[in-house]
């Protein structure tokens, strides 16, 4: 293959030069060093006469070895740099203007100083001296004739030629002098120019540079303006709302005073039960002409009505309410209408019938009417049964003389009281009233009440009076606008009941708690003795309903504290309780172990005795062997379903637990779980013995199983353990670190057919993988996995074993679901349309994710989201598709560089966890700038650890203020491990039991 080259000429001499070829733009060229090299006095280059400029950059810049373009078919003439002067004979003599063309043009055209140089001095016109104009020299004529004679020169001209020439020729230095002088001064001018023009430019740059320093610390002055303004309208409003509860308040009190008042009268005017009616007492004898010699009684009515409806377990427009039976009848809980209904009592025998019904017959006769009126509607009721016939003693049990059919004994009573009566009857706005169907106290206001005075007489008129002032089996209480109420056993029982849980609800909401309905669950963080010993007091007395607690002793509590709190469990009705002592690891430990045995601890063993206990958990702490002691050695809990242990353990701590493992053989779900910052602080914390991992295995009734925080520690020669007797469990969460690998392989195998959550973590490189398939199927392999709603493989599998779970995964509507990078194959078998909850690491194709996800339609249920350590090929634009696409309540990602955050959808989100990432101030202005102009639904809270906070520089005020006005909640994780920051996604995605 030929060389390229370039043929060069000077004078006589052509040589071929070989060429180059530009690195970036492939081009050829020849380097004027290289010409040099062969032709040393080379200064330019023509072509065809005309002369070659070097080439220059993309920057418009020659290039520092100079360069001409080249020129195949062509010969390069070479000019020299050496100086001559051309002499021409004289022409015509030059014009001034085309003199003054000849000088070059210094403000038009910057020539370099080697440039002015290489210049030929053949191209300067020489004129005379004194017209400091270049001209040209005189030329030489030779004249001939038409003669034949030779040619004659005149010798003057010839001496006057050469003594111009003279002159002019010594005129030359003094002009390139000048020349040199003034190009000088230009080059110097353009120099000056171009220092100005930088120094202007360095200006401009910092006034710039201040300008956008002012226009920062402005729009800071302006956040902080905005955040005090904010401040200020929300103290406005809080003095507003301040206001408002103070006359609120004192409405209260009027309206509380006023009660008060009428309280105490109506409790001075209303000794007795003021609602009776009177029946006579042996209906089948009755004799109407013989009105004296008949006997009749008296029956107080129960007066319950709105006051009596129940608060929760209302079934709705039913008026309806269940209460209990008698103290002494055990009858089962009936639905009984709150209205007027007898008491359940024998009645009382009038003495004196004609002047008791001269004095209060107008009185007896209206309520006869509103009675009768009740059992046409079938409202008549016993506190104990409902009326289901018409016989009396399915109506009230004691009252014997009453006939068979009530409503004729109440027709009866009230003609006999019309004839007596007479025009004096009671009065017909009674009718009216029960006509108009009205109910409840509405009825009564047409009737005049029998006041203190009349009430007190009634007294004398009762044969049996009451030595032990029964008054019917009726209860005084009094309503929420103080009036007299007498009410029934049961609807007494009911309203103290319900008062009672609104007095333990109101304490409650002082100590800041809460209180779930629908759960029974009651949660609450107790500060002090006093509040602790308040609490359970109310708790044993107040709070029947409550039967899951959740505990947080944030004080310096002593054992009577825990001995108060044991005590007062027992005598409720909690059947769950969540108990953190919030114990620093810190603690007193030389003082403990001084009591081995007794320690502060020890009280709370005896909750295992509480038979009413069917879920125990017990979380932070420590010293948790030395402050306590074994079990009884008889004590069987038989009765405790779920136990917790959530906590920092030494050798004598799990010592402890399998004392109490031991003597909890119903266990269905144990857990035990740790704070893993705490375990790398604390060497040889939570090693799970041998002895304790065979207790666990033990436990026959065992049916779900979480162990987390925890690492296996014990000899080699366990290694190899044949594990033939695990159970089928139906919940298995677990850091296979924490357990022996062929125990978590075996326990799979022979739960396949019952498993509903599998979660298995290893964040160790396992010497050998899990092999989940089992020695022999079942007839129907359609059984395996079936029940199968919650899934998460972040460990090493078989081949086989990934086979077995790609075959099941199209058919199950999953829950959750998790891989990483050694089984991210399995999620293109997953069903993505069922998932609530995914989970996924080292995953670098998320095109194909996204995809998926836009082909349902915004019918997509994923709305917790984990995403931990991306692939090197992963494209920012395909996650960042994928994160506009979800409806995300929860993110969490984990070593993973951020740039496409801003593209998330915040809508629905509600935390956004950053573990082990980075992301610059400037994607974080992106965020708050997203949230500011999207309508955001739910309040964020922002969790960083100790990277993501270094990244954020959060604590900077500006980021402050913004959080405040945004309503961001910022959260500090505290940990630093990624098994931790994986347990604390699953946490709110794992089922919750009931026990």
């Amino acid at each position: 293959m030929s060389t390229p080259f370039q043929r060069f000429r000077h004078g006589n001499i052509v040589e071929s030069l070989a060429v180059r070829k530009d690195k970036i733009t492939g081009k050829l060229y020849s380097c004027v060093k290289d010409i040099q090299e062969t032709f040393s006095d080379a200064a330019r280059f023509k072509v065809h006469g005309v002369v070659l400029n070097f080439l220059e950059d993309e920057n418009d810049q020659r290039y520092e070895q100079k360069r001409i373009a080249h020129f195949p078919d062509e010969i390069i003439d070479i000019v020299v740099a050496n100086t001559h002067v051309t002499l021409s004979p004289p022409a015509s003599p030059p014009s001034k203007e085309k003199a003054s063309s000849s000088v070059p043009n210094h403000h038009g055209q910057l020539l370099s100083t080697e440039d002015s140089v290489e210049l030929s001095v053949s191209k300067l016109s020489l004129t005379p001296s004194s017209s400091n104009v270049l001209v040209p020299l005189p030329a030489f004529s030779i004249h001939s004739s038409n003669s034949s004679t030779a040619p004659t020169i005149s010798t003057t001209q010839l001496m006057a030629a050469f003594s111009s020439t003279a002159l002019t020729i010594s005129d030359i230095p003094l002009q390139i002098e000048r020349f040199k002088d003034q190009h000088s001064a230009d080059h110097q001018q353009l120099l000056e120019l171009l220092i100005r023009l930088v120094a202007q430019n360095n200006e401009m740059m910092a006034q710039q540079n201040e300008m956008l320093r002012q226009q920062a610390e402005a729009k800071e002055r302006d956040e902080r303006v905005l955040a005090e303004l904010e401040a200020a309208k929300e103290r406005d409003q809080e003095r507003l709302r301040n206001n408002q509860q103070m006359i609120d308040r004192l409405i209260e009190l009027q309206q509380r005073v006023e009660d008060g008042l009428v309280q105490n009268y109506e409790l001075h005017e209303y000794p007795i039960p003021r609602l009776f009616v009177v029946l006579p007492d042996s209906f089948e004898s009755w004799d109407p002409r013989n009105f004296v010699m008949e006997r009749f009684r008296l029956f107080f009515l129960c007066e319950c009505g709105e006051e009596c409806e129940p608060r929760t377990n209302e079934s709705a427009g039913s008026g309806m309410l269940t209460i209990a039976a008698a103290a002494d009848t055990p009858t089962p809980q009936i639905r009984v209408k709150n209205r007027i209904h007898l008491a359940k009592h024998d009645g009382y025998e009038l003495s004196r019938a004609n002047e008791f019904f001269d004095q209060y017959g107008p009185y007896v006769l209206g309520m006869l009417r509103i009675l009768r009126h009740c059992l046409a509607v079938a409202a008549l009721v016993s506190p104990a049964v409902a009326l289901a016939d018409n016989s009396v003693k399915d109506v009230m049990d004691g009252v014997k003389s009453l006939s068979e059919n009530m409503r004729e004994a109440v027709d009866m009573s009230i003609n006999i009281l019309e004839n007596k009566l007479g025009d004096n009857g009671a009065s017909n706005d009674v009718s009216a009233a029960i006509s108009a169907e009205q109910e409840g106290d509405s009825m009564f206001e047409n009737l005049a009440a029998l006041e203190g005075a009349d009430l007190r007489r009634l007294d004398t008129f009762l044969r049996n009076n009451d030595k032990d002032k029964i008054l019917g089996n009726l209860y005084r209480i009094t309503t929420e606008h103080g009036h007299v109420k007498w009410v029934c056993f049961d609807h007494y029982r009911q309203l103290y009941r319900e008062t009672a849980m609104t007095a333990f609800l109101q304490s409650l909401e002082k100590l800041e708690g809460t209180y779930h309905s629908q759960l029974c669950t009651a949660t609450v963080q107790l500060k002090s003795s006093t509040a602790a010993r308040d609490f359970f007091s109310r708790l044993s007395k107040q709070a029947p309903a409550v039967k899951n607690l959740d505990i947080i002793l944030n004080w310096d509590f002593g054992s009577a504290d825990l001995v108060n709190l044991v005590d007062m469990v027992a005598k409720s009705n909690v059947k769950s309780i969540t108990l953190d002592l919030k114990d620093d690891h810190t603690s007193s430990a030389t003082i403990a172990a001084l009591r081995l045995g007794k320690g502060k601890y020890h009280s709370l063993f005896s909750l295992f005795s509480n038979t009413n206990l069917r879920r125990l958990q017990f979380s932070n702490l420590h010293l948790f062997g030395t402050r306590t002691s074994n079990l009884p050695s008889g004590l069987k809990v038989s009765w405790l379903q779920c136990f917790h242990f959530h906590g920092t353990v030494n050798n004598e701590g799990r010592s402890r637990l399998e004392n109490i493992l031991s003597h909890c053989p119903e266990l269905i779900d144990l857990r035990l779980t740790s704070d893993m910052t705490l375990n790398y602080a604390q060497p040889d914390s939570n090693e799970m013995g041998w002895s304790l991992h065979t207790t666990i295995c033990a436990l026959r009734k065992l049916q779900r199983l979480r162990v987390t925080g925890w690492c296996r520690n014990w000899a080699n020669k366990y290694a190899n353990h044949s594990w033939k007797n695990v159970v089928p469990l139906q919940e298995l969460v677990v850091v296979v670190s924490a357990m022996d690998p062929l125990f978590v392989q075996a326990t799979v195998q022979k739960s396949l057919e019952v498993l509903e959550v599998l979660i298995l973590y290893d964040s160790t490189i396992m010497d050998s993988t899990l092999d989940f398939v089992p020695k022999s199927f079942p007839a129907s392999n359609q059984r395996l996995l079936a029940r199968l709603t919650h899934l998460d493989l972040q460990i090493q599998m078989t081949h086989d074993s990934l086979e077995l779970f790609s075959s099941f995964l199209p058919t199950l509507s999953l829950v959750h679901f998790g891989v990483r990078f050694d089984t991210i194959s399995l999620l293109r078998y997953c069903d993505i349309a069922s998932l609530k909850s995914l989970s996924v690491s080292g995953l670098s194709d998320f095109r194909s994710l996204a995809d998926e996800v836009k082909a349902l339609d915004g019918r997509c249920q994923i709305q917790s989201l984990r995403i931990h350590v991306l692939s090197q090929g992963t494209k920012n634009n395909d996650l960042s598709d994928l994160l506009s696409l979800l409806p995300l309540t929860r993110l969490h990602m984990g070593s993973v560089e951020v740039p496409f955050i801003g593209d998330l959808n915040l809508s629905e989100l509600e935390i956004l966890s950053l573990h082990g990432s980075s992301c610059s101030p400037w994607e974080y202005e992106r965020i708050l700038d997203k949230i500011e102009s999207q309508v955001v639904t739910q309040p964020l809270v922002i969790e960083l650890d100790i990277k993501a906070r270094e990244y954020f520089g959060y604590k900077h005020s500006a980021y402050t203020l913004r959080h405040e006005r945004l309503g961001i909640t910022q959260r500090d994780i505290p940990f630093t491990e990624v098994e931790a920051h994986f347990l604390h996604f699953l946490q709110p995605i794992l089922p919750d039991y009931s026990y």
